[in-house]
Formats: C-alpha cells, structure tokens, sequence
C-alpha cells in the first residue's frame, strides 16, 4: 500500500511539473507569437508530448522529459 501512495505521490509531482512546463509554452501558441510558423509547430508537437507524458510510461521511474525547443 505505501508503495501505490508513494508512486501516486511521484505522478502527481510529473503532472505538476507538467503542467508548468505547458504554461511557459502557452504563448508560443497564440497566433502573434513572436516566432517562427516551424517554431510553432516544434513548440505543438513538445507540448503534445508533455500532455501524453504520463500515459506514455508505466511508473513515474521510467519517465523521460521532451527536449524543449530552443525559440
């Protein structure tokens, strides 16, 4: 049972840095960003990956961090 709250406990800190991570990059998907339209969909396809992030893992141990793109 400690061992189900603890991983719990791990997800839920992925999903908030997650969800940091997705507020940084909301503004690169407004469409007077100041950046590219291929910056754009790099900054999509990052933000995609962070939203899939914890479905994409089987314990909070194997995950790994998209690279965010450079602007």
């Amino acid at each position: 049972m400690e061992n189900v709250l603890f991983m719990e406990k791990q997800w839920n800190e992925i999903r908030n840095i997650r969800n940091r991570l997705l507020v940084e990059t909301d503004w690169t998907q407004v469409d007077d960003a100041p950046i590219s339209d291929s910056k754009k969909t790099e900054f999509k396809a990052y933000r995609t990956q962070l939203r899939d992030l914890p479905n994409q893992f089987e314990s909070p141990d194997q995950v790994v961090w998209p690279t965010k793109p450079v602007h």
